[in-house]
């Protein structure tokens, strides 16, 4: 079965590894806004800040825009805190 849903948070924990969940989440949502294009994109697949999943569609907008967390952890480091 495929899986239809993408939690955010476990997304968030993977781009900032170092971080408790919450604050994770925060950081995530920092970059996302910060990424203008990705975020009216995201607004455009109808998600907003109190979602807790990504739909497909919005996960891999994501990672095509932000590339894979375990990819290169350096590129991370410079996002905002």
């Amino acid at each position: 079965m495929k899986k239809n849903k993408y939690d955010v948070t476990a997304l968030a924990v993977q781009y900032f590894p170092d971080s408790t969940e919450a604050n994770a989440r925060r950081r995530f949502f920092k970059v996302l806004r910060a990424e203008r294009d990705l975020w009216q994109r995201l607004a455009d697949l109808h998600f907003g800040p109190w979602q807790r999943t990504f739909t497909p569609r919005q996960y891999e907008m994501v990672i095509d825009i932000l590339g894979r967390p375990d990819a290169a952890d350096e590129d991370y480091a410079d996002w905002p805190r």
